[in-house]
């Protein structure tokens, strides 16, 4: 009995997941009967670059930071997936070794499919793809735009439009830190903290420490910015 309210319980948790829209509760049991959960510490790292895919994972609690770096060390971070998102949506078709590596920014709880259970699943619930390739679609046109801001707008510009990005995500109050803003803005973490300097003395936010409070929402909203898919 205490099984079944388990795996009930599982299902539920499945419902809101991104790429998974359209499919029944019954298709959900499927993904539940072959898929186990795995926790992760703050600042534990899930998969790392170069590491071969073996597995799908979806985000069941917590908060997850994925991002790509270079030999440098410097780091760009395009996703903040929380509950009910996927972390790799590509990998497991492919098998290749990842591009991107995948940390918890706070205590998480993942999800996982072996890849052949994942794949199996798709084929036989074509919407699936479907939905994939709709969110990849969006995926990329956001990434191009991240790149032509990098290109195009000044620093202070680009983290505006982080702030808005998340403050539509997550509400006003943001638990991240200045490290955190520069990679999603693609910019320097001294960089981040001379910008956040001036938005604090225009009355735009304040912060405490690993915290950021938006004051002045419609200032962002009235930017006309897009906001980046993350």
């Amino acid at each position: 009995m205490d099984n079944i309210k388990r795996l009930d319980q599982r299902i539920e948790l499945l419902r809101p997941i991104l790429g998974f829209e359209g499919v029944t509760f019954q298709q959900l049991r499927e993904i539940a009967d072959c898929s186990f959960e795995k926790s992760y510490s703050k600042g534990e790292l899930i998969f790392d670059q170069g590491e071969k895919c073996e597995f799908f994972y979806i985000v069941m609690k917590g908060l997850v930071k994925v991002s790509i770096y270079g030999s440098s060390g410097n780091k760009i971070t395009y996703l903040l997936a929380g509950t009910g998102e996927p972390l790799n949506l590509v990998g497991p078709f492919t098998g290749n070794p990842r591009y991107l590596s995948a940390e918890s920014i706070e205590n998480t709880s993942i999800l996982l499919l072996r890849n052949e259970d994942f794949l199996a699943y798709t084929y036989r619930h074509p919407v699936v793809i479907k939905n994939i390739m709709s969110i990849l679609g969006y995926a990329i046109d956001s990434a191009n735009d991240k790149i032509l801001d990098m290109i195009e707008k000044r620093v202070e510009q680009r983290l505006i439009k982080v702030l808005h990005t998340l403050q539509k995500k997550f509400g006003q109050r943001l638990k991240f830190t200045s490290r955190d803003f520069a990679e999603l803005a693609g910019t320097t973490t001294e960089s981040t903290l001379r910008a956040m300097a001036q938005f604090r003395k225009r009355g735009m936010i304040k912060s405490n420490r690993g915290e950021i409070i938006i004051l002045d929402p419609g200032f962002m909203e009235n930017q006309g910015f897009e906001v980046y898919w993350v």
